[in-house]
C-alpha cells in the first residue's frame, strides 16, 4: 500500500511530496486505525505554516504542522525517507 505526504504552505507556499511503500499487513495494522481518529484541525494553521497531507490506500487527512505529533510524525519521517532512503532523502520530489 502507498503512504504518500505532501507538505504544503510556508513562506513561499512551495509543495514537496515523499513517498513510501507499506506492506499491506503493516498499512493496516499500524497505520490505517490512525486515520479513523484524526488529530482536531486548528481553527487556523497560521500565515506562513506548513499542512501535511497524508494518505494511505484509500486514507486521507490533512493535518497542520503544529498536530503533526507521535505516530503522525513518525508517518511523516516514514514517507520522507521514502523507499529505503534516509530521512529528507528517497521518494521526495518537486
Amino acid at each position: 500500500m502507498r503512504l504518500t505526504v505532501v507538505r504544503s504552505g510556508g513562506l513561499a507556499g512551495m509543495r514537496r511530496t515523499w513517498s513510501a511503500q507499506l506492506s499491506s499487513e503493516e498499512a493496516e495494522q499500524q497505520w490505517l486505525p490512525l486515520f479513523r481518529h484524526p488529530p482536531g484541525e486548528a481553527a487556523d494553521a497560521g500565515a506562513d505554516r506548513f499542512t501535511y497531507e497524508i494518505s494511505v490506500g484509500p486514507a486521507a487527512v490533512t493535518i497542520p504542522e503544529a498536530r503533526l505529533t507521535g505516530p503522525w510524525r513518525e508517518l511523516v519521517e516514514r514517507a520522507r525517507a521514502g523507499d529505503g532512503g534516509r530521512p529528507g532523502e528517497g521518494g521526495s520530489r518537486g
